[in-house]
């Protein structure tokens, strides 16, 4: 198990930027922001849950099994290409989203140990600010989003 934390704004954002596209405009609004992140999210190229800002700072572990029972859980599927798979935040994905030339992942982000591959990204609440990170190997169909997982606003 790896220990992590929920970033700053509430975010659980696992991105590959090989396959990353998240410029949206200089002069973005946030409905632009989320439709750009769920585009990326159904096209293999970026997990996002939305936990909340009471989740700010929560733990966030990585476990190789997806808990039993969980208060609340989110999956997507990402494509992993030989610059790997990163836990990133909403800040920088904020800052790719404004402009052309800044990527997804910064020397903050925390490189997630994975192979290039096709993988099913998992979330789950399991206790009162807790909260496991699944990322395992997916074969199959992918899960599909009309929206950011839990986001409440």
């Amino acid at each position: 198990m790896t220990a992590y934390e929920i970033d700053d704004d509430g975010f659980v954002c696992v991105v590959s930027p090989d396959r990353y596209a998240g410029f949206v405009d200089e002069d973005w609004e946030l409905d632009d922001l989320l439709s750009r992140f769920v585009e990326q999210m159904n096209a293999g190229s970026l997990f996002l849950a939305y936990p909340g800002d009471e989740a700010a700072g929560a733990a966030l572990t990585l476990v190789a099994k997806e808990p039993e029972t969980a208060a609340r859980r989110t999956s997507g599927v990402v494509h992993v290409g030989e610059g790997g798979l990163w836990l990133t935040d909403y800040t920088q994905l904020t800052m790719a989203a404004q402009f052309a030339d800044e990527g997804p992942v910064t020397s903050s982000a925390r490189r997630l140990a994975v192979e290039p591959g096709t993988y099913l990204v998992g979330l789950s609440a399991i206790g009162e600010e807790e909260y496991a990170l699944t990322v395992r190997p997916h074969v199959g169909d992918a899960p599909t989003h009309a929206s950011v997982p839990w986001f409440t606003s």
